[in-house]
């Protein structure tokens, strides 16, 4: 089991890898010279806080898909089933408040942007 654990980072890094590569644009010719066009400062927020989501989203149903197998295993031993339901709870906890973040900022970013 820890060395599932220790493997998930490894695993994580390599679904983000190719980010980068598909971060190209092509940029449309202005009557200004070398100038770039580029997404706005409101995009380019909603584009990181969408990834940090998706990213926080994913590790909470990782935790909480964990924690289940660890209450599932516990066989009644009272401290690994406190550890399993601590862990349920922070990641349900944790998957509110991000929630939270992106609808406030989601919000905010529209109301700025009208």
């Amino acid at each position: 089991m820890k060395k599932i654990i220790k493997l998930i980072p490894y695993f994580a890094s390599l679904a983000v890898m190719p980010l980068p590569a598909q971060a190209q644009q092509i940029i449309n010719e202005s009557q200004i010279p070398d100038a770039v066009q580029g997404p706005s400062v409101a995009e380019l927020v909603t584009n990181v806080v969408g990834i940090l989501f998706f990213v926080v989203g994913a590790a909470s149903v990782i935790v909480l898909i964990v924690a289940g197998i660890m209450f599932v295993v516990s066989a009644g031993n009272e401290k690994q089933t406190k550890q399993a339901r601590d862990a349920i709870l922070y990641a349900v906890v944790g998957l509110i408040i991000s929630t939270a973040a992106f609808a406030i900022t989601n919000f905010i970013n529209t109301q700025l942007t009208k």
